[in-house]
């Protein structure tokens, strides 16, 4: 009977299911540290997408709000000529 291949105490095949083994969950390991490497590179991209959108906004809404108030006065200033029309014309 020829003795059995042993490997740090484990048969050739038990020695290869275990490196197996060990490779895969490294690899597993290093493609997950990859993919959260990527989600980060994306939220940062996205945070400084934000960052840019939020002072367009800001520009945009001080444009329509200084365009708001010079038509409201625009109104205001028409409203008080019919308004001195009509008290005109009850005289």
């Amino acid at each position: 009977m020829k003795p059995k291949l042993t490997l740090f105490g484990l048969t050739l095949s038990q020695a290869i299911a275990l490196f197996s083994f060990l490779i895969t969950i490294i690899s597993i390991w290093v493609n997950m540290e990859i993919r959260i490497a990527e989600i980060n590179v994306e939220i940062t991209t996205l945070k400084e997408e934000l960052q840019s959108h939020k002072i367009e906004n800001r520009k945009d809404f001080e444009t329509v709000q200084n365009n708001t108030s010079a038509d409201t006065r625009e109104i205001l200033r028409k409203i008080d000529e019919i308004q001195i029309y009509l008290r005109n014309k009850r005289k």
